[in-house]
């Protein structure tokens, strides 16, 4: 794990959830540009009331900038090929609204 700012666009709308001592969290999925020209799925969740609040006025396709702990994974798809993937606990998010919602 790492701590890190990464940016990008959220891929869905993100989910409110609650755990197993019902405490509320919030999770959500962006796309984050890489430097060759692709782009890398990244896994969010918040824990925090400002994380989640902001999450929560979000919607898919909006931009984002998070800064949070970082957990460099890799997955293997049906045909047996390996993939980048970060988790994210966000701890601040700052957010962009598409431009439908201004």
């Amino acid at each position: 794990m790492m701590d890190g700012l990464i940016t990008g666009r959220l891929t869905g709308v993100p989910e409110s959830r609650v755990d197993r001592n019902r405490r509320p969290y919030m999770v959500a999925r962006m796309r984050a540009n890489a430097g060759d020209g692709s782009s890398i799925p990244v896994n969010i969740v918040a824990f925090d009331n400002a994380p989640c609040a902001v999450l929560r006025s979000l919607a898919e396709g909006d931009a984002i900038a998070l800064r949070g702990t970082l957990t460099p994974k890799v997955w293997i798809d049906r045909q047996e090929e390996s993939h980048a993937v970060l988790d994210v606990v966000a701890q601040q998010i700052l957010a962009a609204p598409t431009l439908s919602d201004l």
